[in-house]
């Protein structure tokens, strides 16, 4: 059986400690709603955090960036989540960490336009000479849009059903399948364009 310790943290003050068992409803409390919400959030950060993160660097390539949009999404969720506004936890923080990497996305446009400076793609060909086949294809999917790259890491890489991935972008099913659709078609043209 493992344990978590909890410690709730109100107003700067250090609150009741709690313990559970994970995958299991707390044991032997008697702290309040709030307690209770902190510890099933905690629970929730603690199985879902890989997964997040896997999705994240997916969508943006850089693991410490990811770790950031991870947190950030947890940060954002926490508050509805507290007020039990939150009906489907695992899709609702795939979502926000969707707007997350779409929010940094256009910040990052934003600042190079602002700086009036192009976008720097160069590559000194160190690391992917090494893995070759592999880099090429994330570095074609980097070139895709931010919609058509989020459906083809949903659908393709987090391997989430057309419903899945509609319901977490909250779009309808067809638009989930030309988006793949289109998206591997660019795919298909890019990494012929490379390679031949």
């Amino acid at each position: 059986m493992l344990l978590i310790f909890v410690v709730d943290v109100v107003d700067g003050r250090v609150g009741d400690k709690v313990v559970m068992e994970v995958g299991a409803v707390a044991v032997g409390r008697t702290v309040g709603r709030r307690a209770r919400a902190v510890d099933a959030f905690s629970l929730a950060v603690e199985c879902h955090r890989d997964g997040l993160a896997r999705l994240a660097f997916a969508l943006c390539g850089d693991a410490v960036l990811a770790e950031d949009v991870v947190a950030e999404a947890y940060a954002r969720v926490w508050p509805r989540w507290r007020r039990g506004r939150v009906q489907d936890l695992s899709s609702y923080l795939r979502r926000a960490v969707v707007n997350e990497v779409y929010q940094r996305h256009r910040r990052r446009l934003l600042e190079r336009r602002e700086a009036s400076r192009p976008a720097d793609r160069g590559n000194d060909g160190g690391f992917e000479a090494l893995v070759g086949e592999r880099d090429a294809l994330w570095a074609a999917v980097a070139r895709l849009s931010p919609r058509q790259r989020v459906v083809v890491v949903l659908r393709v890489v987090e391997d989430l059903s057309e419903e899945q991935t509609a319901a977490t972008l909250g779009v309808p099913v067809g638009t989930v399948k030309s988006r793949l659709s289109r998206a591997l078609v660019e795919l298909r043209t890019t990494l012929e364009d490379d390679h031949g």
